[in-house]
């Protein structure tokens, strides 16, 4: 949910206990990020899991957006990101594009605030953003400008990670592993 005022990058990180508090810059607003379900936390650990062998993932790092266009500067915290090369260092906050951004729906969140997180990634240069529904069991792909919604019995195959992947249906239902 958004505040009414907007705010600088440089005062946003001026608040006291922004990162305990779960709070996102966006596009100058600020919004509380929803607390995870156990099935939002399952979808980013099995992300985590199937791109672990492609290259550098994380589930929920800080990211430092420069304004760009029409968009001001912002600090999303998304569900999980996915560098091939190039991380950022253990102590450091993203300042870099990843090659995939996942957000994952959670009850009561807006598929249209979902959609200003979507164009922020993309203005920032992020050539994957993938956004899960749980309910519906979809995922809306976005890539090179185009959107396409995935079901349940589809793949992920992100064309910035060549020989990625990844079963939709693994990810919502996970199978206990060995």
């Amino acid at each position: 949910m958004a505040t009414i005022t907007r705010m600088t990058l440089d005062q946003f990180l001026a608040i006291p206990g922004f990162d305990e508090k779960r709070l996102e810059l966006i596009d100058g607003e600020v919004w509380e990020k929803p607390m995870p379900t156990w099935g939002h936390g399952t979808i980013a650990g099995e992300l985590y899991v199937a791109c672990r062998p492609f290259g550098y993932g994380s589930v929920e790092p800080r990211a430092i957006i420069p304004a760009t266009g029409s968009l001001d500067a912002s600090s999303p915290i998304p569900d999980f990101s996915f560098y091939v090369e190039g991380p950022p260092a253990v102590d450091e906050w993203m300042r870099n594009p990843p090659e995939i951004v996942a957000e994952i729906l959670s009850p009561g969140q807006s598929r249209r605030d979902m959609r200003a997180k979507v164009d922020l990634y993309i203005s920032f240069g992020v050539p994957t953003v993938w956004v899960f529904d749980p309910d519906r069991k979809t995922v809306d792909v976005y890539e090179e400008g185009e959107r396409q919604v995935l079901e349940e019995s589809g793949e992920l195959r992100p064309r910035a990670v060549p020989g990625l992947a990844i079963s939709i249906r693994e990810l919502f239902t996970p199978q206990r592993r060995p």
